[in-house]
């Protein structure tokens, strides 16, 4: 049996090595999912990785953490940090000073770089934004990669942009209330507010799904725009966001549930 032994320990010099043999470069533009427990142990924990990425990017490269809440705040002085779901490493990234801070209720991101104003600027616009509202487009329009370490593309944000460019039908429903501002949707009344969620969250549809995200893992290989790498035990995965929307595009006019099982009530 495996055991404490066998568990690598890696640094931050091993993690910032393995990410520049992946293809990440200086002045790259890069949204980073994470997990530190996939990497082993890590010599300096959760600060260590996310400086490996700032040192594989160099100070002319922009790295944005997603750092998600469970539920929306009342307020925009409400304390995103005690709420994220994302994980230590993004948490890490948020607390630290030389970092910005979106203030989106939902979907705050953290970014460190020339860009990271401009894209949380971006981010806090719109409560739900259609997706060429959003940052994460402009990023790939502007050839931003997708860094996944020790993650699937079940934790990559580059996936629903494929779902809303597809205009597929269960992420449509909520069309009415893109334009809404984070500002407008934080001065509703809580009935209102869930009445919004509701529908981007697809709790309106007369069906539920059942998400399978990896599926754009195999059409990625095959095109050959996909790099995989290997830190301690976590598996590295680095693509441009605009070939996964390019990529997944294809793949949903063949087939629109080729990212989610539609699963009727019982």
């Amino acid at each position: 049996m495996p055991n404490e032994n066998d568990t690598p320990t890696v640094t931050r010099e091993d993690v910032a090595r393995a990410l520049i043999e992946l293809g990440l470069e200086k002045g790259d533009c890069v949204i980073v999912h994470a997990s530190l427990s996939s990497f082993g142990r890590v010599d300096g924990g959760p600060g260590a990785v996310v400086d490996a990425v700032l040192d594989a990017i160099g100070p002319e490269g922009t790295a944005v953490f997603p750092t998600f809440t469970g539920r929306n705040m009342r307020d925009l002085d409400a304390k995103i940090e005690d709420m994220m779901y994302t994980g230590v490493i993004p948490r890490t990234a948020r607390v630290r000073d030389d970092f910005t801070k979106s203030r989106h209720p939902l979907y705050s991101i953290c970014a460190k770089g020339p860009l990271a104003r401009k894209l949380c600027e971006m981010n806090d616009r719109y409560i739900f934004p259609a997706a060429g509202h959003k940052f994460l487009h402009w990023m790939g329009e502007h050839g931003g990669k997708a860094l996944l370490l020790g993650v699937d593309h079940d934790s990559s944000s580059s996936v629903h942009l494929i779902e809303e460019f597809g205009d597929l039908e269960y992420k449509v429903q909520d069309k009415p209330y893109w334009s809404v501002t984070v500002g407008e949707f934080l001065a509703m009344p809580p009935e209102r507010q869930k009445e919004l969620r509701d529908a981007h969250s697809g709790r309106s549809l007369p069906y539920t799904t059942r998400s399978h995200f990896n599926s754009i893992e195999p059409p990625l290989v095959r095109e050959g725009v996909i790099r995989f790498g290997r830190a301690g035990n976590a598996g590295l995965r680095l693509m441009r966001i605009a070939d996964v929307v390019r990529v997944g595009l294809e793949e949903v006019r063949r087939d629109p549930w080729f990212l989610r099982d539609r699963v009727s009530p019982a």
